[in-house]
């Protein structure tokens, strides 16, 4: 991305709580000065431990793992997180964009994560995105939370999802850049090589809990 001179990043959640390498994750991304970040369900609900607030029930068996993710974390990620935003919306080049970890109604916008606020929509697609609201005048729509990457128009709104940038089982990192201007938006998907048969090879070294599931995804 640096080497491209993109003008803004955008992470949409889930920067943590999946895999055991959050600071090394939070350290990358709060370094940058050209980046907004906002929460995504993993963030929130291991914030939810830190906070001693109620946990989602739906998700009791992950705890364990993110009570590790919440142990591991570094003191001075947590007050960074909780000051992150659920919800986007800048304006560029006069086309209005809606940046969420998932698409939701707007009744469920302050709705705390122990309620599962990400799974009412259903999985992505033209139909389920149709009943979406609060979006009349947004030109594009984009989240994350589904690891398959996403793109098509549902309502006239374009939706565009870049694909979980890790939990991916071949060796690219995925990202989109979008270039905007007054006559429209064009999306452009990366695909970025890593070492991924090292990294996974690192996450069998820890003692991470359900570390069989995450490897599970890679592979």
């Amino acid at each position: 991305m640096k080497k491209k001179s993109v003008d803004y990043i955008y992470c949409l959640g889930d920067m943590i709580g999946i895999g055991p390498f959050s600071n090394e994750v939070l350290n990358s991304l709060f370094e940058l000065n050209n980046i907004e970040m906002i929460t995504g369900n993993h963030d929130e609900a291991v914030l939810s431990l830190l906070n001693n607030e109620p946990y989602p029930e739906s998700r009791i068996n992950v705890i364990l793992h993110h009570k590790w993710i919440a142990n591991k974390l570094n003191k001075e990620y947590i007050p960074k997180l909780k000051k992150l935003p659920r919800i986007l919306n800048p304006t560029i080049c006069e086309q209005n964009l809606h940046l969420i970890h998932y698409p939701m109604k707007q009744s469920l916008y302050g709705v705390h994560i122990s309620k599962d606020p990400f799974d009412f929509t259903g999985v992505p697609s033209p139909e389920h995105f149709y009943e979406l609201d609060g979006l009349d005048n947004i030109s594009l729509i984009c989240f994350g939370h589904d690891h398959n990457s996403h793109q098509f128009v549902s309502k006239g709104k374009l939706f565009y999802n870049t694909g979980s940038l890790g939990c991916f089982n071949e060796a690219f990192a995925r990202y989109g850049i979008i270039d905007i201007n007054k006559r429209g938006i064009n999306i452009m998907q990366q695909y970025v090589p890593y070492e991924f048969h090292t990294y996974v090879d690192e996450i069998r070294k820890t003692n991470i809990p359900r570390k069989e599931i995450i490897i599970a995804l890679y592979e």
